[in-house]
């Protein structure tokens, strides 16, 4: 199985995944990165985080080789109640 890497991006900085994971494929990877997102995005939300910075996870392979960046944010807060992750879109 391939090894993929997820490198988080804010507005500020790069952090670098260096140990990696192994998934079947890209599509499998884009699928983390995406429950990464929405844990990411989620966690923010229970901290009163700045919700409307977009924010990436960014898939390389083995030789750094850009692959996949999955960028998502949150939706605006409608009523009492957290505000919601917005599907994650992708650039291929």
């Amino acid at each position: 199985m391939p090894r993929y890497f997820f490198h988080y991006r804010t507005e500020e900085k790069l952090i670098r995944d260096e140990a990696g994971s192994d998934h079947a494929d890209l599509d499998a990877a884009e699928q983390t990165a995406a429950e990464m997102g929405r844990a990411i995005i989620e966690k923010v939300a229970g901290e009163g985080g700045e919700m409307d910075a977009p924010r990436s996870i960014e898939i390389t392979d083995a030789a750094g080789h850009d692959l996949l960046y999955v960028v998502f944010w949150a939706g605006p807060k409608v009523g009492d109640g957290p505000a919601t992750p917005i599907e994650p879109a992708t650039v291929h």
